[in-house]
């Protein structure tokens, strides 16, 4: 188990600053030929892939070779779903997926070249952009957040007999998140100053989500932030669920995409166009078909059949990317002091010709 540091709200701020400046020096290190991706170990590419967008030839005509970086949860069913239904070769791509633990590690090892596209959440987006660092999202990941507890599996937990009942009670007590100032943390933040107490009285520890459950077990923290399929694991021994951040704050709004860097679209928007309409065209059918979806997750997730049938896909199956929540996830960051500029949210959204 590694060890989790325990950040006051001003530490929590210097990290995300501090994670922004390695994806920003990997960006530069990149565009001058060299860098390397400070995300952790992962598998490499497939066989016969490409880590840099190289085009190959098969029998049903060229392919271009793309690696995508993104963080293991159940939401990731029509992204699997492109790869496992060949949606994405049909457009003349081969995707190789590879896990991360955090948007933050995807960004950098994007910045270095290790993988084309890749999962961010739209703070994690907003702060490189405001630090000069030009990500774009390209599609949506299955659509924008629900508008309703029941379709959403993010939820905010207390741990089993913390005497945890409200978001009042987490004043002084240790909340995991997937990353420090990250949309989970964030929302915490905004949610605190709603109830009343100081977001800084929060203690944020920064934990994979696979590790959650057992941090809430035994008390080395007291709630936390988590995602489908962990968060069934942390319900099933016994942690309450307080409330559906997302729900709360971004109903039918877009609070996780699919990107890639500027520089990379500007160079090749025909695959970046390919890896767009790929993507709407899975979720399309994802939604139609959610049991051939949802299987994918048995491989991806390692979830036994039946597990991954009982999944909840927190979506709203709306492909459309949503500037407007952009926007007001800019505002919430720059009131709590995350980012000091607010760049339009157009333009971190791909179209053709951006």
């Amino acid at each position: 188990m590694s060890t989790h540091i325990q950040r006051s709200r001003a530490a929590a701020r210097g990290v995300v600053i501090g994670a922004a400046a390695v994806a920003l020096t990997a960006v530069l290190a990149a565009c001058g030929g060299g860098g390397s991706s400070s995300g952790p170990a992962s598998a490499g590419p497939a066989s016969g892939a490409s880590s840099s967008g190289a085009s190959s030839s098969g029998a049903s005509g060229a392919v271009t070779n793309v690696s995508l970086g993104y963080v293991p949860y159940s939401d990731d069913a029509a992204l699997f779903y492109a790869v496992d239904g060949g949606i994405f070769r049909k457009h003349g791509l081969n995707v190789t997926l590879v896990p991360q633990a955090s948007p933050v590690a995807v960004e950098a090892s994007m910045a270095s070249g290790t993988e084309q596209f890749g999962f961010i959440t739209v703070p994690v987006l907003i702060n490189l952009n405001s630090k000069g660092v030009q990500v774009k999202c390209v599609s949506s990941v299955d659509g924008n957040q629900p508008a309703s507890d029941a379709n959403d599996s993010t939820v905010l937990v207390a741990a089993k007999g913390s005497g945890i009942t409200s978001i009042k009670d987490l004043a002084g007590k240790n909340v995991a998140e997937v990353q420090l100032t990250s949309l989970n943390s964030l929302a915490v933040e905004v949610l605190a100053k709603r109830a009343g107490i100081d977001p800084a009285s929060v203690h944020l520890i920064a934990m994979p989500f696979p590790q959650m459950p057992a941090a809430l077990a035994q008390g080395r923290v007291q709630a936390a932030v988590i995602v489908a399929p962990f968060a069934s694991t942390a319900l099933a021994e016994g942690a309450v669920p307080l409330i559906h951040p997302n729900v709360a704050l971004f109903p039918n709004g877009t609070v996780t995409c699919l990107d890639v860097m500027g520089s990379y679209a500007s160079a090749h928007s025909g695959v970046v166009a390919a890896f767009q309409a790929a993507m709407n065209e899975s979720i399309a059918y994802s939604q139609a078909h959610q049991s051939q979806a949802k299987a994918t997750l048995s491989s991806h997730l390692s979830l036994s059949s039946a597990q991954a049938q009982a999944q909840i896909l927190s979506t709203d199956w709306n492909p459309t990317l949503n500037p407007g929540t952009i926007t007001q996830i800019e505002g919430y960051m720059k009131e709590f002091g995350l980012i000091t500029s607010e760049p339009p949210a157009a333009s971190m959204i791909w179209s053709p010709g951006s």
